[in-house]
């Protein structure tokens, strides 16, 4: 890691900025578990379409997320069995709060 005083060299549109860039923005980039299937936007869910045990395949729909006025079908990112239905019809729920668990 740099160090905090060291300027860094950022490319944009053909320019060469230098730029000191703090060490609390270094953030590591970690693989999403696609087990867990998190709200990409805050909402409330308005239909669960699959139950604890229930087997799906990539793409099936598990619940429908009303957020800004839109429906939102939530799919199951990889085949698996539901494992945890963490949220009701009728709930609020925020950006990556757990919505499913699969397994």
């Amino acid at each position: 890691m740099p160090d905090e005083n060291e300027l860094r060299k950022l490319n944009i549109d053909e320019t060469i900025y230098e730029t000191e860039v703090p060490s609390s923005f270094d953030k590591r980039w970690a693989p999403q578990d696609k087990m867990l299937v998190n709200a990409f936007i805050p909402g409330t869910i308005i239909e669960i379409k699959t139950s604890v045990g229930a087997k799906v395949r990539e793409g099936d729909i598990l619940l429908l997320l009303d957020a800004m006025k839109m429906y939102n079908e939530i799919t199951a990112p990889v085949a698996g069995t539901v494992e945890v239905v963490a949220v009701s019809a009728g709930e609020r729920v925020e950006k990556n709060q757990l919505l499913v668990r699969l397994k």
